[in-house]
């Protein structure tokens, strides 16, 4: 969606593999997790740093998305999946350069988020956004789908069908 509203994207994700669906889904640049990767957001972006870093990671990446981002950058955190971001010094976020730092259901602009609704079937009609399913799994199966999940071995969704009813 930030490529659909002309943003400049750079993805990073774990593997080579899915750097490339990460590259097919948009981002202009896409960093493997495994560098130094607020060292490479500064070389993409000639030392200056990210206006945004949206964060569904947590704790693993707090750190290397704090240090890519510019003066008066936001750091937006929608997710954990590595664990809880642990207690730290608010005066970090001065320090780096009066940095903001919120969780999705604050933002000052949540209430974009139904105009973003509206606008998603459309989207997805003309082709500008496409949602990558990786997998499904009968609801039976949710326990293999979860472990699938759990190994990071999915390159998208992982979509769990329910059973027909009667």
């Amino acid at each position: 969606m930030a490529s659909i509203r002309q943003a400049r994207v750079i993805g990073v994700t774990s593997t080579p593999t899915k750097a490339k669906a990460v590259s097919e889904a948009g981002a202009d640049e896409v960093i493997v997790s495994q560098s130094d990767i607020a060292k490479e957001v500064r070389r993409i972006t000639g030392g200056r740093g990210v206006n945004v870093v949206y964060d569904g990671v947590g704790k693993d990446t707090f750190q290397a998305s704090l240090d890519s981002l510019a003066i008066a950058g936001y750091l937006v955190i929608y997710g954990q999946s590595s664990g809880y971001v642990p207690p730290f010094d608010l005066m970090t976020l001065q320090e780096k350069g009066s940095l903001f730092l919120t969780r999705t259901n604050s933002l000052p602009w949540v209430k974009e988020y139904p105009n973003y609704l509206q606008q998603l079937p459309t989207w997805l009609r003309e082709g500008k956004l496409h949602i990558r399913i990786h997998a499904t799994y009968p609801l039976a199966q949710a326990a293999q789908a979860h472990a699938e999940f759990e190994r990071r071995e999915a390159v998208g969704r992982i979509l769990l069908i329910p059973p027909q009813s009667l």
